[in-house]
């Protein structure tokens, strides 16, 4: 977690600035600063264990994406590299615009009527 102690910084005294400019208009200066102080303490602890968290689960993304990397550094193929190939493939051959007459060929699976009476027996029960 690089450039933590910054980052907690910034946004504890972010916190410190809305509370003070909050509080002043409706409070004593002292209270308004004590507010805007504690705002700056929970503001700074609490950033360390969300970025803790954050890092956690955006940790296993980059780590099997260098997995990856390494298994095709060794001459193995990548399963989602070949996918990714042969749909790109099958795409570029089997594309063909739609056209109208097309579209009034295709019919619904199901008739709306049997639908209709699905739905009527899965609520009566």
């Amino acid at each position: 977690m690089k450039g933590t102690l910054w980052i907690n910084s910034g946004l504890g005294i972010l916190a410190f600035v809305v509370t003070l400019a909050t509080a002043w208009a409706s409070n004593v200066w002292l209270v308004s600063l004590e507010r805007a102080g504690v705002a700056f303490i929970v503001f700074f602890l609490v950033a360390f264990p969300v970025r803790w968290i954050i890092s956690k689960v955006t940790q296993p993304l980059a780590h099997s994406a260098v997995e990856g990397e390494d298994a095709l550094q060794n001459g193995a193929a990548s399963p989602l590299r070949e996918t990714e190939d042969q749909k790109s493939e099958a795409s570029e051959e089997s594309f063909a615009p739609l056209a109208v007459s097309q579209m009034e060929r295709i019919r619904p699976i199901e008739d709306p009527t049997t639908v209709a009476e699905v739905v009527r027996r899965l609520t009566d029960e």
